[in-house]
C-alpha cells in the first residue's frame, strides 16, 4: 500500500463514522495529500485553499515529521477534525469534538504519541487491518538542502492555515517569521514560521539559534 492510499483509507474509516451530512461531504470534498510538508509539522489543514467547482479544504500530511503508520493515522484524524470543525475552531471545544466523532479519544494540539488507546475501539480496530506503507520511508534527516541540513523534529499543528489571522506574509508589518542566526560571522538568517528550528549550517557546523531582528 502506498502512502497516500493509507491516509485514504484512514479517512474513509473516518467518515464512515459520521452521518450523510454537510460535514460529512465536507471531508470527502476535501483534497486530501501525502507530502513533504513543513519540516518540524505532521500536517496542516489549508482551509478553502482548493478549488474544486466551489472552495474545498486542503489536507496535507507530512511525510518530514512521519514517525510511523499509527502517527500517521492519528495526524489524518487529527487534520481532518480541523476541516470537520471549520476555520475558526483552533484546537478548541468544537475541534475536540469533531475529533471524537472522528474516532480520535482525547484529541491534543501538540505532540501526542499516538497509541491504540488514541483511537475509538472501532476506529482502531479498522486502522489495524490496513497494511503499513510498503512504498518506502521519508529520510528528511539526510537531505541538505540550500546549505542547511535539517533535523526531522515535529512540533506544534499551526491549527490550519487561513485560520484566525492565516499566514504569515513576510518579515515586516506584523510578521510572524523568526529570525534564525548561525556563527557564521556575518552570521546566515534564516527566517522561519516556527518557534522551533531543528538546522545545522553547514559552513560552521552550528546551530541555528534564535536572532533579533534588525
Amino acid at each position: 500500500m502506498k502512502h497516500e492510499d493509507f491516509v485514504s483509507a484512514v479517512r474513509d474509516i473516518a467518515v464512515r463514522r459520521l452521518p450523510a451530512t454537510a460535514g460529512r461531504e465536507r471531508l470527502l470534498g476535501a483534497k486530501l495529500v501525502y507530502g513533504s510538508g513543513s519540516r518540524g509539522t505532521r500536517g496542516t489543514c489549508f482551509h478553502g485553499a482548493w478549488q474544486n467547482g466551489a472552495a474545498h479544504d486542503f489536507l496535507e500530511i507530512s511525510a518530514a515529521g512521519e514517525q510511523s503508520a499509527v502517527q500517521l493515522a492519528g495526524t489524518t484524524l487529527h487534520e481532518l477534525a480541523h476541516c470537520l470543525a471549520g476555520a475558526e475552531a483552533g484546537h478548541g471545544v468544537a475541534w475536540k469534538r469533531a475529533a471524537a466523532c472522528l474516532g480520535l479519544v482525547d484529541a491534543m494540539a501538540a505532540g501526542e504519541e499516538y497509541d491504540a488507546e488514541s483511537f475509538a475501539p472501532d476506529v482502531w480496530a479498522e486502522i489495524q487491518t490496513l497494511p503499513d506503507p510498503s512504498d518506502g520511508a521519508p529520510a528528511f534527516d539526510r537531505v541538505v538542502h540550500r546549505g542547511f541540513r535539517f533535523v526531522t523534529r515535529p512540533g506544534a499543528c499551526q491549527a490550519g492555515a487561513g485560520s484566525r489571522g492565516g499566514r504569515s506574509r513576510g518579515p515586516r508589518s506584523g510578521s510572524r517569521l523568526r529570525l534564525w542566526v548561525c556563527e557564521c560571522r556575518p552570521p546566515v538568517h534564516a527566517r522561519v514560521a516556527s518557534d522551533t528550528f531543528a538546522a545545522l549550517c553547514l559552513t560552521c557546523q552550528s546551530p541555528f539559534e534564535r536572532g533579533v531582528a534588525p
